[in-house]
């Protein structure tokens, strides 16, 4: 089986390994778009320097391509990067019949540069497109002439790309959570959460839970997958198909890998729901972490919490500033003696048996009690920044008008800042009375800086 060092050359990864990897990383994404508007992945030289040069213009950076000579001037740093791909294995030169060079660029370096800008633009799939695909394609009697070559190829494929965007989603949650550190302050912790809802939270996680959720075409998809592996008819042209794709005419080996294949489709899309639920268990967790967080820095006032907070902030401080090198009498250690499953020593088992209590004669609480206790739990219950709470607070705040702006939510406290950060987050909740509108702007609210937006009441 071949590597991918077996098709790329030995130093193809060099310029992106260099000094000045971000150069070479920009000259290769403008050649690449030079050669966008052509038919073929190929261009006149000339055009490649002119373009290298225009970049160049605007940086100022003296490159050296031996170690020994720098050189500042545009063209110089134009023919030396050209030099330095080809050599390197990106690019080629081909005589047209007119003798003029053209730069060709080498078709493994092709998927290379699509991969380095779906990273740059952070592109992300259409779940619902993919499986859509997945699901005409099964669907398309038509196309049941060549099952392999028309339907099962593309269906995996499309398969394995699903399972890749979800895993992306899956580990882009984990990033951000392995953001939070503990040197973030409140505004810092405020920023990236509003930024993970809007990229994370809005624009993945909701609308794969919603207008483009998974789970839409699963089970025809699954009926289909087995119609075909239960057809013998099908099957024997999947078999002839895949024998003439893939160059073979051994027919048990032709049908293993066509069954293979077709189980590999399906046991994917009964694992679509572990890969979503842990992404449910990763968002719901951020969501808690980054609440929770910011609340104990926000947390200053003069209560309990408050006062630890303020205690713990200033001897981190000290630590990280060097002022303060002993931590004596900051807290104490005891030891714990337990017995350990391991230890040879028989763990004791002690049972006393006492007297019986008799029930207590004494009045129980009188109903006057009960209805103060009851009262005193609903008033509890309000307060609590719950979704339903927090549906009719906006609601009442709103009134008779359409739409507010986060400026009029009265802030007279902390908790009242706290309130604030749970109407954005219960604003995705299709069962809420209202939605927000992002502009992308800041607002200064009692010393915090937070993102603007508008509470707009659904209809």
């Amino acid at each position: 089986m071949k590597t991918l060092f077996d098709i790329l050359p030995a130093d193809f990864f060099k310029p992106l390994t260099s000094k000045y990897r971000q150069e070479y990383a920009d000259c290769i994404m403008r050649l690449f778009n030079a050669f966008k508007p052509e038919i073929s992945y190929g261009v006149n030289r000339d055009i490649v320097v002119k373009e290298l040069m225009d970049y160049f213009e605007a940086d100022d950076t003296e490159m050296s391509f031996d170690d020994q000579v720098y050189v500042s001037d545009a063209r110089e740093k134009a023919n030396g990067v050209i030099a330095v791909l080809r050599k390197c294995g990106w690019i080629e030169y081909e005589q047209e019949t007119n003798h003029q060079i053209h730069v060709i660029l080498c078709e493994y370096a092709v998927p290379v540069i699509d991969s380095m800008n779906r990273i740059i633009r952070e592109e992300e799939a259409e779940y619902q497109g993919i499986i859509s695909q997945i699901h005409a394609s099964l669907e398309n009697e038509e196309l049941y002439g060549k099952p392999y070559e028309l339907i099962i190829k593309g269906v995996q494929e499309n398969t394995e790309r699903l399972l890749s965007e979800l895993k992306k989603l899956n580990a882009s949650i984990k990033r951000h959570m392995d953001q939070q550190t503990n040197d973030m302050d409140a505004e810092e912790i405020l920023d990236h959460f509003f930024t993970y809802h809007k990229n994370i939270g809005s624009k993945a996680y909701l609308r794969m839970k919603t207008s483009e959720n998974i789970s839409y075409f699963r089970t025809s998809i699954i009926e289909r997958i087995g119609r075909i592996m239960e057809s013998t008819e099908i099957m024997e042209r999947a078999m002839a198909g895949y024998m003439e794709v893939e160059e073979t005419e051994d027919r048990e080996k032709a049908y293993d890998e066509v069954i293979s294949m077709l189980m590999d489709i399906k046991s994917s899309f009964y694992r679509l729901d572990d890969i979503i639920d842990e992404i449910d268990r990763k968002h719901a967790r951020y969501m808690r972490s980054a609440v929770m967080r910011a609340r104990f820095l926000l947390a200053t006032g003069n209560h309990l919490e408050g006062k630890l907070s303020k205690i713990i902030d200033l001897y981190v401080r000290q630590l990280n500033s060097g002022e303060e090198k002993n931590l004596e009498g900051l807290f104490s250690l005891y030891p714990q003696n337990y017995i350990s499953p391991e230890s040879i020593q028989t763990i004791p088992v002690t049972k006393k048996v006492g007297a019986i209590s008799r029930f207590s004669n004494q009045a129980q609480m009188s109903e006057a009690d009960r209805l103060l206790y009851k009262e005193a739990l609903r008033r509890k219950n309000r307060s609590r920044f719950s979704r339903k709470n927090i549906n009719e607070y906006v609601i009442n705040l709103l009134g008779d008008r359409d739409k507010m702006p986060v400026t009029e939510v009265p802030v007279e406290s902390v908790r009242d800042l706290i309130r604030i950060i749970y109407i954005s987050i219960y604003s995705g909740n299709r069962s809420n009375h209202y939605e927000i509108r992002r502009s992308g702007r800041q607002v200064e609210m009692q010393g915090y800086s937070l993102p603007y937006f508008e509470i707009v009441k659904r209809r």
